[in-house]
């Protein structure tokens, strides 16, 4: 939310960011900027007792904006499940609209663990002003599941760092490259990546993955053994973190990417690869699927098949040339610009002002 806050000047924005300390009780709240508020509260995991102590940090945010003579015009919940509680809450008690991001993988756990509050995220959903899916996968999935009214559901995409694209190298090899924070690299399926690698080298043996990625001590060693244990050594590299400022030059130098996760909100990695000039292996359903055609950028994961998996990394080396040239296509008409911060900021900045289209534009946005 940060780039969305620094970019949207017209608006004042107040920020109370939340944080949840396991199996706490109490809530300790810090003013560190100017509009800008931590607060800790306490509550056991995995949505246990969610309601009742977000009705806590509910009533300290309402006490505290009173106190600093705050009047917002409007409350942006930064996730449904959580933050979402407390702005249906509080625009209950002080009759102010609010606008909900909805995050695909989080939402969608916290709904159905919490099937005992259906009535309620029925009632957020319903009442939000806005409701602003990061991904089309997700849109679809909550409107059909929900029954949204669809003008009120508006796909934003999230901000990435590489916005520029760098022009593909056909390599003719069969180098797959992946990279992620290592220490989740079981909600990646790397388990699957190498498995898959694995069985087809046995047909290919010009196939090499290097994965890429930060991870602490434990998880080097758990990967390098998960290699080790294929006697894959000799063509599956674990490169570490990305030397710096070189992304762009070493991904455009590999045949494709993949990362077929398991779960995924979006996964900024793959539209990244693509600005890099790599078609990329993703999982159907999930993460950036809707955003381009599959034809055109690589290979959507059936995640309910392993066999998949090596069935989309023969796709992507098979067709490298084609595919990276169906890349340069939809940079050259302006397909990737979407991704672009001053694109992303201007759709933000409109949905404010429709969210307040009866306030002052410079009113107060609390988020």
């Amino acid at each position: 939310m940060v780039s969305f806050i620094d970019n949207t000047p017209g608006f004042r924005h107040v920020v109370y960011s939340l944080n949840r300390a396991n199996w706490r009780k109490n809530l300790v709240a810090i003013d560190f900027d100017t509009d800008r508020t931590a607060i800790a509260y306490g509550a056991p995991p995995k949505g246990l007792l969610l309601e009742s102590r977000l009705a806590h940090v509910t009533a300290f945010i309402k006490a505290d904006l009173e106190k600093k003579g705050i009047a917002p015009d409007l409350f942006h919940a930064h996730k449904l499940t959580v933050e979402g509680l407390v702005a249906h809450r509080l625009s209950n008690q002080l009759g102010i609209p609010y606008i909900a991001n909805i995050w695909g993988d989080t939402d969608i756990k916290f709904i159905a663990a919490r099937k005992d509050m259906a009535a309620k995220w029925r009632m957020i959903m319903e009442d939000a002003r806005r409701l602003l899916p990061c991904a089309p996968w997700t849109a679809d999935r909550f409107i059909a599941d929900h029954d949204l009214d669809p003008a009120k559901v508006e796909v934003m995409l999230p901000i990435v760092k590489q916005e520029n694209f760098l022009p593909p190298v056909v390599t003719g090899e069969a180098r797959i490259v992946t990279l992620f924070n290592l220490d989740q690299h079981k909600r990646k399926n790397l388990k699957g990546l190498l498995d898959a690698v694995v069985e087809l080298r046995r047909r290919d043996p010009r196939v090499t993955l290097d994965i890429w990625g930060r991870g602490n001590a434990e998880t080097l060693c758990d990967i390098d053994a998960m290699i080790a244990a294929r006697g894959a050594g000799d063509y599956i590299n674990l490169k570490g973190p990305l030397p710096q400022g070189a992304f762009e030059t070493t991904l455009n130098a590999y045949t494709g990417f993949a990362m077929p996760t398991l779960r995924e909100t979006f996964g900024m990695v793959f539209i990244e690869a693509m600005l890099c000039g790599l078609p990329v292996l993703h999982t159907r359903g999930w993460g950036i699927d809707g955003i381009y055609p599959d034809d055109m950028i690589g290979y959507a994961w059936d995640h309910s098949t392993q066999a998949d998996i090596v069935a989309g990394l023969e796709h992507l080396i098979a067709n490298e040339a084609r595919l990276k040239e169906s890349l340069t296509t939809l940079a050259g008409q302006g397909a990737f610009d979407q991704h672009k911060r001053e694109v992303i900021v201007s759709q933000y900045a409109n949905i404010l002002e429709t969210a307040c289209a009866d306030k002052v534009r410079d009113g107060s946005l609390v988020e």
